[in-house]
């Protein structure tokens, strides 16, 4: 991604309400035909969400997903629930039912071994023993997706303050603000530059955390 388009990218990160070409434009200071094309990009890119409409407004991605907790997702229904992830299931639901509010919990597994439909998992046995409640969110985010720019990712996880950087026109909530009273999913989780990493375990630790800027 050059750096103009990144650069809109993270604009549309940082308000949330979504935003038009020509709003793009005035903020950034550039060309409309300019902001509109990049936006386009991004759109068919998949790394933006728009509503249609005159004019039409791009937004963020939403992250966070309502599990359906009727559905068949559950631990009964993996493939090795008697066998090769017996323990695994054992000690996940031991993490989610350990007082008062559970365990945060590292799932390893190679890329493609279904770690997402584990943690998704553990969200509908969470609901399921009255852990959770039955609307609480869960968020699934792939840090794989920002690894190549470190302070978008920090901001995407933790928030961002007005004036972090250029376009930070206001408070941005990150996704630790969306999962609260849920469950907060980061996959591939090592692609986390070293501040996030310490930032995430000062979390773990005592709870806190800081936004960027």
């Amino acid at each position: 991604m050059n750096s103009r388009k990144e650069e809109i990218f993270q604009t549309i990160e940082l308000h949330k309400q979504g935003l038009t070409a020509v709003d793009v434009a005035k903020i950034l200071q550039i060309d409309r035909s300019n902001a509109s094309r990049y936006l386009s990009e991004l759109y068919k890119e998949k790394k933006i969400g728009k509503r249609s409409g005159r004019p039409v407004v791009y937004e963020p991605l939403e992250e966070t997903v309502h599990v359906d907790v009727s559905s068949e997702v559950s631990f009964e229904s993996l493939v090795g629930v008697q066998a090769s992830l017996k323990v695994s299931i054992q000690q996940a639901k031991a993490a989610i039912l350990y007082p008062p509010r559970g365990l945060h919990t590292i799932i390893f597994g190679e890329t493609g071994t279904g770690k997402s439909l584990f943690a998704e998992c553990m969200y509908h046995f969470a609901v399921e023993s009255n852990m959770l409640e039955k609307d609480a969110p869960f968020v699934s985010f792939n840090c794989a997706d920002y690894a190549q720019n470190p302070q978008l990712l920090f901001g995407h996880i933790f928030g961002i303050k007005k004036g972090a950087y250029t376009g930070a026109a206001e408070d941005s909530p990150g996704l630790m603000a969306k999962a609260d009273g849920g469950i907060l999913f980061l996959d591939e989780i090592h692609r986390l530059p070293p501040e996030g990493q310490e930032m995430l375990f000062t979390f773990i630790d005592k709870g806190i955390y800081r936004p960027l800027g």
